[in-house]
């Protein structure tokens, strides 16, 4: 794999979730969970693949306990949550695709042995 190539999926990849994570239109929302799929399908699916699964996936997981704890905050202090609401409920979204992704990876690990 081209490093160059590489770099830029990765900056593609960082986009989509940065866009994921903030919006809130579903057609734009399914668009974008198709091009990071398409992003990270660009390079396989094999062995190589799933480091870089497990690092959106652990990402992800410090993410969302992060705006949950920023939603705590918030509430105890008397404040509107609805659109820290609506951020976790996309990092959940995300969340879920990088680990059915994960297992289609694996899925097709386990297929090619």
């Amino acid at each position: 794999m081209d490093s160059t190539a590489q770099f830029v999926s990765d900056l593609n990849v960082a986009r989509f979730l940065e866009k994921l994570r903030l919006e809130d239109d579903p057609a734009i929302r399914a668009s974008l969970q198709r091009l990071l799929l398409e992003e990270e399908d660009k390079f396989g699916r094999g062995a190589d693949r799933i480091g870089n699964v497990q690092r959106h996936i652990a990402e992800g997981s410090r993410q969302i306990a992060l705006q949950k704890a920023l939603i705590a905050r918030l509430r105890i202090n008397g404040q509107d949550v609805r659109r820290a609401e609506n951020t976790l409920r996309n990092l959940i979204e995300i969340q879920r695709i990088f680990e059915r992704y994960r297992q289609v990876v694996l899925d097709a690990i386990d297929r090619n042995r």
